[in-house]
């Protein structure tokens, strides 16, 4: 039923791309995507060990959770890297045994439109939960949300800011 839904949501995401397509620059908005509602933050442990040093790693709230950190995209893409499913991979089988409710959150960078940025985001916070759920983990536990590049890592217009916020973030509670 999640899967179908899934389904269903990318597919509208992909026809109000398509209605949208054709600038690649900021232009006025008129969206029909509604803008997330800020939230304040939650509280999470970060374990710091060899994983987190790669370029992927999951944000957990439970000090007995796998390494913390972000889960990293290229550029215009929701195609998880072989780093970001090995890490998901231990992830999913402490979240099978555990059963948390999880949260994926999709960000991006600030290149693109509003609503563009907001359907990759959703791209990505579902290309992980789909591979989660590939893994065993209970659908019914995961909810995704995407920010767009609302919520950016890192400040500035650089290329190393932007890859910093092209992230799936994944968070238990």
């Amino acid at each position: 039923m999640i899967r179908f839904s899934n389904v269903i949501l990318s597919l509208a995401a992909t026809v109000s791309l398509i209605a949208g397509a054709g600038c690649s620059k900021k232009t006025a908005k008129a969206t029909t995507v509604a803008a997330p509602v800020a939230e304040k933050p939650a509280a999470s442990s970060t374990k710091t060990t060899a994983a987190t040093t790669g370029e992927a790693a999951v944000t957990v709230d439970d000090p007995s959770a796998p390494p913390a950190g972000p889960i990293y995209f290229e550029l215009d893409s929701s195609t998880l890297t072989a780093d970001s499913r090995d890490v998901l991979a231990t992830f999913a089988a402490w979240a099978v045994s555990k059963k948390p409710a999880i949260k994926i959150e999709g960000h991006t960078d600030e290149q693109g439109t509003d609503e563009y940025n907001l359907a990759l985001g959703d791209r990505r916070a579902r290309a992980v939960a789909d591979y989660l759920i590939d893994l065993g983990v209970d659908a019914t536990k995961i909810d995704t949300i995407t920010y767009g590049e609302t919520r950016p890592a890192a400040d500035g217009n650089g290329e190393d800011d932007y890859a910093a916020n092209r992230r799936g973030e994944v968070k238990t509670n």
